[in-house]
């Protein structure tokens, strides 16, 4: 029976995710497409229809969870009223490693990055990183740009220096997290950087409260 594309679509993200759970614990070198396939339910020619290889299927894992967390971050850029909408989005993702299990898979998964994948895989992966970090970047700048017109920025405001700053801090903590270089409450901390930003943002004829 011929499968539909939703059908396709659920047996990719099944076998992505089962990926996910064996290699946040598991040398990547050491792990077999039998092992991956067996995890999800499938067979090897299942595998093999969605993926060329093991690292294709690690490239397609990384950007889907670039895409993943792009997505969310569109939604709260949307339609974009208070600062505090981004400063919200920051620290959530600032704080799902300690409450959320997918999120600290995947700290796990690529915290084993720099010495376990083939240094082609971790090229590529290096550069599917970049690409979502402009990306996301490029949303700040909308994002201050529209505050500007909207009177609840000062006019003066460098956008892309800004949005350099504000993307770039932040992608930062992510790494430094990743690496397992901050404490587990530094999250609950960052309440500073959000002051800061405010004060560089708000329009002084417009002062409100942009922090929830």
């Amino acid at each position: 029976m011929k499968r539909t594309k939703k059908e396709a679509l659920e047996t990719r993200a099944n076998i992505l995710e089962s990926a996910l759970d064996i290699l946040s614990v598991k040398n990547f070198a050491n792990t077999s497409v039998t092992e991956i396939s067996n995890r999800a339910g499938l067979t090897k020619w299942a595998f093999y229809w969605h993926f060329r290889n093991k690292s294709d299927l690690l490239l397609q894992l990384v950007e889907s969870i670039c895409q993943d967390n792009e997505e969310s971050f569109r939604n709260i850029l949307g339609t974009p009223r208070l600062s505090g909408e981004l400063w919200d989005y920051y620290k959530k993702e600032l704080a799902k490693l300690e409450e959320n299990a997918r999120y600290a898979k995947i700290h796990m998964m690529m915290a084993r990055r720099q010495y376990e994948w083939p240094a082609e895989v971790q090229e590529k992966a290096r550069q599917i990183i970049v690409d979502y970090f402009e990306r996301d970047r490029l949303a700040v700048e909308r994002f201050v740009v529209l505050g500007q017109k909207e009177g609840r920025f000062k006019k003066d405001i460098p956008t892309v220096d800004i949005a350099v700053l504000i993307s770039s801090i932040f992608h930062g903590l992510y790494m430094m997290q990743l690496a397992g270089n901050l404490p587990k409450s530094f999250s609950e901390h960052t309440d500073i950087l959000f002051d800061t930003f405010n004060k560089i943002l708000t329009a002084d004829e417009n002062a409100v409260l942009l922090r929830n």
